[in-house]
């Protein structure tokens, strides 16, 4: 609380460590050089016994520890014009600036007096990995499938006063943190929605920059109520080959696979080649009936009918006449007119119709 009525205020505290606390701190291990995960944290907040309150600092606030100061958590800037910065409210660390001795150690908290009272708290707590917390909730976090399943069944209950029924709900099996295959489904027990994302990630994540929100819908979603999902566990491991299940009502599920594609290929004339010998091209392979539609080589087609006149699509009309009167002409100069040149057409060719 102030002491004056100075717009900057100053609060001590004088405390020591005892023998234990000490062992604790130089016993314990290293998370980084000169970081130890049993830790001395000062925590602040407002002064509201009506609830359980966040860490919240003053303004100005500046610690010093014996004779060093603190650093102290600096604000998030903001790209959006008129909103003010965020600051993370997280506790401090004063362990590497103590005394780790039966020697009393002083901490002076400097803030700014603008009508607010605070309350500050010094704990000793040990620091967890990602992947300690991990092992925890693997250990004493997993939710049994048969609860998840009446869980499932709560959700797709028909509401009598509801006009419209709902017969499944989709969840994905792809982490929304990180758009891969789900390993460790997890949500919070608070959450509203069956669809989970990825402990493993979520906890990465948080341990870097801790904001304990879920990312589906948005919503506070603190360690301490973390739960993995039994019955999703269950079915990552059954179905490997959809990224999407679907929750009937009565607590089963049933794969979503994509639909591929269906190729089809167009239904088009097919142009057979036949050459001047007489042979015709083999048809390829899965390719449709050509009963009637090729010709054999003697001449004859469908039930051993003659074929009907066809034209030989090999020759350009344009260029046979003009070689036709290249032709008259050159004869016209050497011996007169002569008759115009007929092409005779090979018996064997294939019908175009």
């Amino acid at each position: 609380v102030p002491q004056n009525n100075e717009k900057l205020q100053e609060s001590p505290c004088i405390f020591a460590l005892t023998p234990r606390q000490v062992e604790l701190i130089r016993n314990s291990r290293e998370l980084q050089p000169g970081v130890k995960s049993v830790q001395v944290v000062l925590r602040i907040c407002y002064t509201d016994t009506s609830s359980p309150q966040e860490d919240q600092y003053p303004p100005n606030i500046a610690v010093k520890v014996n004779h060093s100061y603190c650093s102290v958590p600096g604000y998030y800037p903001s790209n959006k014009p008129g909103v003010e910065p965020k600051r993370p409210c997280r506790p401090i660390n004063l362990t590497h600036l103590m005394y780790l001795s039966a020697a009393t150690n002083r901490i002076t908290v400097t803030w700014g007096n603008y009508g607010k009272s605070y309350s500050v708290g010094l704990y000793l707590v040990r620091q967890m990995t990602s992947a300690e917390l991990l092992q925890r909730l693997k250990t004493i976090g997993i939710k049994h499938p048969e609860l998840c399943k009446a869980l499932v069944k709560e959700k797709l209950r028909l509401d009598p006063d509801s006009e419209i029924a709902t017969t499944g709900v989709r969840v994905s099996l792809i982490c929304p943190l990180v758009k891969m295959r789900l390993s460790v489904p997890c949500r919070a027990e608070t959450c509203a929605h069956l669809q989970c994302f990825d402990a493993v990630f979520y906890l990465q994540m948080n341990e870097k920059k801790p904001t304990w929100m879920c990312p589906v819908c948005d919503k506070p979603a603190p360690y301490d109520q973390l739960i993995i999902d039994g019955l999703l566990s269950k079915i990552l491991t059954e179905c490997e080959d959809a990224d999407e299940i679907e929750y009937l009502v009565d607590g089963s599920w049933c794969p979503i696979r994509a639909e591929k594609e269906r190729s089809c290929s167009p239904q088009c004339p097919i142009l057979v080649l036949v050459d001047r010998s007489g042979f015709t091209s083999s048809p390829p392979s899965g390719s449709s009936d050509m009963n009637g539609l090729l010709a054999t080589a003697n001449g004859t087609g469908e039930n051993g009918k003659a074929p009907a006149d066809v034209v030989d699509l090999t020759l350009d009309s344009s260029s046979s006449e003009e070689d036709e009167e290249e032709d008259e002409e050159e004869d016209d100069d050497d011996e007169g007119p002569q008759p115009k040149r007929r092409c005779s057409y090979e018996k064997g060719l294939v019908s175009a119709c």
